[in-house]
């Protein structure tokens, strides 16, 4: 009875239900530019509308979805979807491999065989694909340390710690680290980044409203606060 009244009261209020707060799960990988980038759309063209962002890893992001903690997430494709949930895919993300530009040599598969390994954290949904196409690949790695940043991660490839792989993000941050970014030449694997919510929602006007402006973001492609424009 609760969601229904307030099914009903979106539809009746002048701005079609846009405004108050929704609650936005995103995984790390976001928040330097898709998540900053869309958020800052939204509150342009919606100025009653409030986003809260909760950070975390998928599957807790899901959790916390199917709990009503949150009202929807920008996560990597789960590997099953229930029918009571909603996805809609954003981008597609290659991996690459990042290296230090003091490391010797561009081939990925000789940086990954003779370089320390910086993991991405294999409680995400990308670092247990990446623990997939090692293996597949035959690729014994050297591991240095387990990390949930692709901040955190890019800093250590910097310092020449190691080499990693991670998602070629579909929003690029304003000043990307200066190190070296390697296309995998061997069946290449890809994240999907999309965005998950329940059905059942009733905020399905503002989800609608988020997921366009996501995809806008995405077409955009960096995150220049400078050049934000409405979304027409």
């Amino acid at each position: 009875m609760v969601a229904d009244y307030e099914g009903l009261v979106d539809s009746v209020i002048g701005d079609h239900g846009v405004k108050g707060e929704l609650l936005l799960g995103a995984v790390p990988t976001t928040l330097t530019g898709l998540v900053p980038l869309a958020a800052s759309m939204l509150k342009q063209e919606y100025p009653d509308l409030h986003v809260r962002v909760i950070p975390g890893l998928s599957h807790e992001l899901i959790r916390m979805l199917e709990r009503g903690s949150i009202d929807a997430a920008i996560v990597s494709k789960p590997s099953t979807i229930q029918k009571t949930h909603s996805w809609q895919l954003l981008a597609v993300e290659p991996l690459e491999l990042l290296a230090s530009t003091d490391t010797e040599g561009d081939d990925p598969m000789v940086l990954l065989r003779t370089n320390p390994f910086i993991r991405f954290s294999r409680e995400a949904v990308v670092g247990e694909l990446i623990e997939s196409w090692l293996e597949g690949q035959g690729i014994v790695v050297k591991d240095s340390m387990e990390l949930e940043s692709l901040e955190a991660i890019s800093s250590m490839v910097l310092s020449n710690l190691g080499v990693s792989i991670a998602p070629r993000r579909c929003v690029q941050n304003m000043n990307p680290l200066p190190i070296k970014r390697l296309a995998l030449t061997h069946n290449t694997p890809s994240r999907q980044l999309g965005l998950l919510n329940r059905r059942d929602s009733t905020k399905s006007r503002i989800i609608d409203e988020t997921q366009r402006v996501l995809l806008a973001a995405v077409k955009a492609g960096q995150f220049v606060p400078a050049n934000v424009q409405t979304v027409s």
